[in-house]
């Protein structure tokens, strides 16, 4: 029943379209008829509401003719156009036009109906008749076009959306394929260091990084994904990065919380480790070590990821991040006014804390 009342009132199909229409003018031509029967029940006439409906029925074409003018041909032809003193000239010339067809069906059709069946027409000036036509043909054109301005709004409304979503959908597959590339280059060279020093370890971080390709070429496709699988990327990613600093490397990972039917963005973490490697851990000389903290509750993620920082290295011209860049638009566009995002660093540390609402996603998709 909703899907018909929806399809009835929105749909473009001609069956639909008339329906509406003819819903709209029968309804007013009983609303009108029922109106005007009290002025003549009050008269005593034997036929009160038969000639009132009568009467209504052949002032409709009239109010047809101003409604439909206005929505037909003022609309699309002046004010969707901007040209609204055209709009106004014209709305009035057809307002004033459509009122001297209320005097003139008045004298020249219902007068000679009414005197045939015995019902005395009272004399009144042109003046009252004008008045009489221009009050009922802008009170039901008025209707009528308040309707078509609302379904004009209610669908370019729709269209905006669409238009937003679009745009937002277009904006995170550069981001995405931006991270990408950068995400494989550092894995690459991570894998590129083992080679190097000819690890026994080569081939598991080979599997390692087969397995993330999977990830980002099939899972990351999705708006969101379970959140454990994210969680499992990261770890895969850190073990990763240990086979290759092997027993300097000092990691800690606490994941705490349900993750049940939890979803999140997909490679809206991996940056941050990333990061942490390569700007953070790579450049500690002695003993370099990372601490991750992720604790779930009901529907809020916390992150944080602190490592350490290398001292005086004033010899080290750090890069742009590109991963933390492109995470941080993503925040924006997905999880606008529903994440908070916090970087610090100072001599020995970097800290990197996340709170994120993970149920308050915005999907870009249509």
């Amino acid at each position: 029943m909703d899907g018909f009342l929806a399809k009835l009132a929105l749909s473009d199909q001609r069956r639909y379209k008339f329906g509406r229409h003819f819903l709209f003018w029968l309804v007013c031509w009983l609303f009108m008829g029922f109106i005007y029967g009290f002025y003549y029940s009050g008269k005593n006439y034997d036929l009160p509401f038969p000639i009132s409906y009568l009467e209504s029925l052949i002032y409709l074409p009239q109010h047809m003719i101003l409604a439909y003018g206005i929505i037909y041909f003022i609309l699309p032809t002046f004010v969707l156009k901007g040209k609204y003193s055209y709009a106004i000239a014209g709305v009035i010339l057809l307002v004033v036009g459509v009122a001297f067809l209320s005097p003139a069906i008045s004298y020249f059709i219902i007068t000679p109906i009414k005197k045939s069946v015995n019902v005395p027409e009272p004399a009144y000036l042109i003046f009252y008749g004008l008045m009489a036509g221009l009050r009922g043909s802008m009170t039901v054109a008025g209707f009528a076009v308040a309707i078509k301005l609302v379904k004009m709004w209610y669908f370019k409304n729709i269209e905006n959306e669409q238009l937003e979503k679009e745009k937002l959908k277009a904006e995170l597959e550069v981001l995405k394929g931006q991270l990408n590339p950068h995400f494989m280059f550092n894995t690459l060279n991570s894998i590129y260091a083992l080679a190097l020093k000819k690890s026994d370890n080569t081939p598991d971080a080979i599997l390692k990084l087969s397995q993330l390709m999977r990830y980002i070429l099939t899972d990351c496709n999705a708006t969101a994904i379970d959140l454990g699988k994210e969680i499992e990327v990261l770890n895969n990613y850190i073990a990763l990065e240990k086979s290759r600093f092997g027993q300097r490397l000092d990691v800690t990972v606490n994941v705490q919380g349900s993750l049940k039917n939890k979803k999140i963005a997909p490679l809206l973490l991996l940056p941050f480790v990333e990061n942490s490697f390569k700007h953070g851990t790579s450049e500690v000389i002695e003993q370099p070590w990372m601490s991750m903290d992720l604790r779930v509750t009901e529907d809020t993620l916390s992150f944080k990821l602190i490592n350490a920082k290398a001292k005086n290295n004033t010899l080290s011209i750090p890069s742009p991040s590109v991963g933390l860049m492109n995470v941080k638009k993503r925040l924006a566009l997905l999880y606008p006014e529903a994440h908070n995002l916090v970087l610090t660093e100072d001599d020995d540390t970097y800290i990197a804390s996340l709170m994120l609402h993970l149920g308050n996603i915005k999907s870009p998709v249509l």
